[in-house]
C-alpha cells in the first residue's frame, strides 16, 4: 500500500492507496478515521474503528469524488476555482465553466445516474456571479450520459438550459468540447439573447461566427464526432473560430456585440442536437501558454478527441 496526501482547498487528508483486494490488509492495520482509496475500483473507504483483535469495519463512501489523490492533478486549475494546484493550472479564472464531469459545479460525487434528465448544470468557475444553467420544463431538459470515462450532456433538438445573460466584452475566449449526433443536425452549443445572433453555429454544413461563415471541409463540415472548438476575439476586434486546437477556420474583424444566455438553443429556435462535454468562457484573450495548457488538459481528459494543434 502507498500513503498519499490529498490537498483540497485549505486542508490536507492522509489517504492510503492500493488495490481493492488489499483493503483487507488496510483493515488489519488502520486506525479509526483513516481512509483508503482503491485505485482499481475508484472506491473510497473509511475505517470506523481501530484495528485490533478484530479487523476494523470499513464504510464505503458514496463516490471517490475528489478523494482520488490523482483526481485534482488532472483537473483544470485556476484561482478561485475548485482546483488551484494541478498539472493544468492557468493564470486566469473563467467567467463561467460548465463541465459535465462535475455536473453540479461542486463535486463529481454528486453526479446523477446515466440517462437522468438535467434540470441544472452547475457553473464550476467559482466566480461571484453564478451562471448555473437551468431548465424547469421536463420535456426541454437534456440528459446526463456516461460513456467510459467521458461524461456529457445530450441535447435532442428541443432541449436547452438558461443562465443569467452575460454580455461578451471586446476581448473574450470560449472553448467548447462537443459534437452533433448526425450530419443533418445543428451544432449550437451556446445561444444569444437576440434572434439571428451567434458565436458559433454549424447549420447545413456551414459554420457561422459573430461575423462571416465558412464551409469547413477539413475538420467538419458537420462535426458529428467529438471536437474541440475555440471562439476568440482579442482587444483589436480580431475574431477567430478554431477547430482541433489552433487551427483557424474563420477569421474576421468585428466589434459586433453578443450576449450569451443559454446552452443548446438560439433565440430564434435553432437548437443543438448532440452532446456538450465542456464549455468555458473567459472575459479576456488568454495567453498562448494558457491556451496550450487548456488544450493539454482537454486532450488528457477526453481520449477520443482528435490530436489538438498547439497555438503559436
Amino acid at each position: 500500500m502507498a500513503y498519499n496526501k490529498l490537498h483540497k482547498k485549505d486542508f490536507t487528508i492522509a489517504v492510503k492507496t492500493g488495490t481493492e483486494s488489499n483493503k483487507a490488509k488496510f483493515a488489519k492495520e488502520c486506525v479509526k478515521g483513516e481512509m483508503y482509496f482503491a485505485t482499481d475500483s475508484k472506491k473510497v473507504y473509511v475505517a470506523n474503528s481501530d484495528a485490533g483483535t478484530l479487523d476494523a469495519s470499513l464504510t464505503e463512501l458514496s463516490s471517490a469524488g475528489q478523494f482520488d489523490p490523482s483526481y485534482e492533478l488532472s483537473q483544470l486549475g485556476y484561482s478561485g476555482g475548485l482546483f488551484t494546484s494541478t498539472n493544468y493550472t492557468i493564470s486566469t479564472q473563467p467567467i463561467m465553466h460548465f463541465d459535465a464531469a462535475i455536473l453540479d459545479g461542486s463535486d463529481q460525487a454528486n453526479n446523477p445516474l446515466n440517462g437522468v434528465a438535467v434540470s441544472t448544470w452547475g457553473d464550476r468557475s467559482g466566480q461571484g456571479v453564478n451562471y448555473d444553467a437551468t431548465q424547469a420544463t421536463g420535456s426541454a431538459q437534456p440528459t446526463f450520459n456516461v460513456s467510459g470515462d467521458d461524461k456529457y450532456v445530450s441535447f435532442d433538438g428541443g432541449d436547452f438550459l438558461d443562465f443569467t445573460d452575460y454580455a461578451l466584452p471586446t476581448a473574450f475566449n470560449m472553448v467548447i468540447v462537443g459534437n452533433t449526433n448526425a450530419d443533418a443536425n445543428n451544432f449550437l452549443p451556446i445561444g444569444m439573447n437576440a434572434d439571428s445572433q451567434y458565436v458559433i453555429l454549424e447549420l447545413g454544413g456551414t459554420t457561422y461566427g459573430i461575423s462571416g461563415n465558412v464551409v469547413d471541409n477539413t475538420y467538419g463540415p458537420n462535426y458529428n464526432s467529438i471536437q474541440n472548438f475555440w471562439a476568440t476575439r482579442d482587444g483589436s476586434n480580431n475574431f477567430n473560430i478554431y477547430v482541433q486546437g489552433g487551427n483557424s477556420i474563420l477569421s474576421r474583424s468585428t466589434a459586433t456585440a453578443r450576449t450569451v444566455s443559454r446552452l443548446g438553443k438560439a433565440n430564434n429556435n435553432f437548437y443543438h442536437t448532440g452532446d456538450i462535454y465542456e464549455l468555458i468562457i473567459w472575459n479576456t484573450d488568454l495567453s498562448t501558454a494558457d491556451k496550450n495548457t487548456i488544450n493539454s488538459y482537454l486532450a488528457n481528459k477526453y481520449s477520443s478527441l482528435p490530436t489538438l494543434t498547439a497555438f503559436a
